[in-house]
């Protein structure tokens, strides 16, 4: 048994993996979306790291990508960022509506003072030019950006990503678990019920929590230990 692959191993989103639970709070972040088309809105979906933010983030956009009437443009911070926003065009020369997608957001703390006021006042000019601006923030991160510019607070909608119930975190596991089964089933096997409460109550619901402590268990029973 112990060639089997582990399934728990992948902790960050794969291409194309399907979302497990929480599906109520992916069509909010959609809703937010829309109503925001055509305003000045920074949408930040928020929440602690391995919480699922850059998933829910992916499965929205990947629907409005098809929409000929919006254009969509993804960022991952990093120190190019601010150039990479002030070369964004215009809503008149697209003659489409602008979704600007920012992932990692809490690396804006990394760069100087200057730079993350620069940053902000960028974000500000999108959002009064009707830049609709999705931002994927960490637990504290808003906070700390409105001390650094206050002015952005009113273009502000924070969306708290929640955490899975324990049905959610079983769904996950019994998904991992079926990638490597031969038979499809809903059974939680190897792991017992005792050991699912426990990385459900360790994990608090976060799910790179649960895939972490899941990968490390199922190590350990997979190799007879």
């Amino acid at each position: 048994m112990a060639n089997i692959t582990n399934p728990f191993l992948y902790i960050t989103p794969r291409d194309k993996e399907s979302l497990v639970g929480r599906t109520g709070f992916l069509e909010i972040i959609e809703k937010k979306i829309l109503e925001s088309l055509d305003k000045s809105a920074v949408i930040a979906v928020n929440g602690e790291v391995g919480i699922g933010k850059t998933m829910f983030i992916e499965k929205v956009i990947s629907k409005l990508e098809s929409r000929k009437d919006i254009k969509v443009f993804k960022l991952d911070f990093n120190l190019n960022t601010l150039n990479d926003l002030r070369s964004i065009p215009t809503e008149k020369e697209l003659q489409k509506q602008i979704l600007i997608v920012i992932d990692r957001f809490e690396l804006i703390l990394s760069l100087t003072k200057e730079i993350q006021q620069k940053v902000l006042e960028v974000l500000a000019n999108l959002c009064e030019a009707k830049v609709t601006i999705i931002l994927a923030t960490t637990t504290g991160l808003i906070s700390k950006i409105f001390e650094i510019n206050h002015n952005v607070k009113k273009f502000f909608n924070v969306l708290n990503v929640p955490y899975m119930n324990f049905e959610e975190v079983k769904k996950l596991v019994v998904s991992r678990l079926n990638e490597v089964r031969k038979e499809k089933s809903d059974k939680i096997e190897p792991f017992l019920k005792e050991e699912l409460d426990m990385i459900y109550k360790n994990s608090k619901g976060n799910p790179r929590m649960v895939l972490m402590l899941c990968a490390s268990l199922y190590e350990k029973k997979v190799s007879g230990e």
